[in-house]
């Protein structure tokens, strides 16, 4: 192998890493962009307002920890590894949708950087693509960390602040995306889904199974139990029930069924166990929250409590209709993957914690503020004491919950 070969493809099994002079040329061509200008001291901007709703997710996140039992025990159940943003380890993290998450996260990081150096003239000096296997994982830039070092504060700021900032809009958009993807939603069925209909009974003899819907008992719509309690508790004169069921794959099949309850020691019954879908209340809820508690973007929908209020879950995506069809439930999925894995690295590396961007810029700007009163060796120490803290109440996250029973 050549020695350009060897500079442009290395192997650090499993690992093959891929540079490309193309990728490098490709920021020098999207760095001529007149929006570049303004867009970098867009995301100065936003790197401490990202590194704040950081600060404040990671230290109420310890006090509740500490205040809560419950946030204790939850901790526990989900366990250390629901921290980490890797498919297959973290259990909420879905393989497919959470490689693609990172992948897009990590080369929208990686690029911004590339591009804002380049447009403010630093030296990149190399650029490409990780492969695990053959299966692109990320990507990396590399631009002259001494020029960098040596640079203004106005201009490694703006090359620092790239990375976290394209992150975080990207995931606002993915999240708006998603909002106006929900907006569209409507229940496909609504009512009584049958979790056993009792041998004997007549329920069962009349046709009902498990898996069905009770969609409406006598002309009456079935959101509640109350209403089959209540037709039970006052019957029509002929004493039968009039049932509209749902039935066979995706509930197509409609039909209506005529039931005489039987008589037992707890009253009228027809023997079926039943538990109500409320899936028009679970949309209109969802849709008031998503306004008014933005947290509730930050609660994965594969978690279990979450499967029984977020209507694109894997347990209610069935229950709903767009009009874009059964597609909606990959799109929306794919949104909020998008959003979740984008927005978290993007605060993550806004953190002042060396050798995060965030950290690189907090190390400057106690250059430029300091003026030359502290020693280079003070600056540092400052720097790798915060860095500390943080980084301590980051992990204190993860274990309090195990340490304080």
């Amino acid at each position: 192998m050549s020695d350009e070969k060897q500079k442009v493809f290395e192997f650090k099994v499993p690992f093959i890493i891929v540079r490309s002079r193309r990728v490098t040329e490709l920021f020098a061509w999207a760095a001529r962009g007149k929006f570049l200008g303004p867009l970098g001291w867009l995301m100065v901007a936003l790197l401490p307002i990202s590194s704040a709703v950081g600060l404040f997710l990671i230290v109420n996140s310890v006090s509740s920890i500490l205040i809560s039992p419950e946030i204790r025990e939850l901790g526990r159940q989900m366990g250390a590894q629901a921290y980490l943003l890797i498919p297959g380890i973290n259990p909420y993290l879905p393989i497919v949708y959470g490689w693609i998450g990172i992948v897009v996260a990590i080369i929208i990081h990686e690029f911004s950087h590339g591009i804002m150096a380049s447009r403010l003239g630093f030296k990149v000096k190399s650029s490409g693509i990780l492969l695990l296997i053959g299966i692109p994982i990320g990507a990396f830039v590399e631009v002259d960390e001494q020029q960098l070092k040596d640079a203004s504060l106005r201009k490694s700021a703006r090359v620092l602040a790239a990375g976290p900032g394209t992150n975080i809009s990207f995931a606002v958009v993915c999240l708006v995306a998603l909002l106006v993807l929900v907006s569209g939603l409507s229940p496909s069925l609504d009512g009584l889904y049958v979790l056993r209909a009792e041998e004997g009974m007549p329920a069962r003899l009349a046709g009902i199974s498990e898996g069905d819907v009770i969609v409406s008992v006598n002309g009456k719509q079935a959101f509640t139990v109350d209403v089959l309690k209540q037709a039970l508790e006052n019957p029509p004169p002929d004493g039968t029930l009039l049932l509209e069921i749902r039935k066979g794959e995706g509930w197509k099949e409609s039909i209506t069924l005529k039931l005489v309850p039987v008589e037992t020691s707890e009253g009228l019954k027809i023997g079926v166990h039943i538990v109500e879908l409320r899936t028009t209340s679970i949309l209109e809820n969802y849709k008031r929250l998503a306004y008014s508690s933005p947290l509730l973007y930050f609660i994965p929908p594969t978690m279990g409590g979450a499967q029984g209020f977020v209507p694109f879950s894997d347990t209610l995506h069935i229950f709903y209709q767009h009009p874009i069809g059964p597609s909606y439930y990959y799109v929306a999925n794919l949104l909020f993957w998008l959003w979740f894995i984008n927005v978290n690295v993007g605060i993550f590396n806004s953190l002042p914690i060396y050798p995060l961007d965030g950290g690189q810029v907090f190390m400057s700007s106690l250059r430029v503020f300091a003026k030359g009163r502290l020693k280079e060796s003070v600056i540092r120490g400052i720097t790798g004491a915060i860095s500390a803290a943080l980084a301590m109440l980051v992990v204190s996250m993860v274990v309090l919950p195990f340490l304080i029973r």
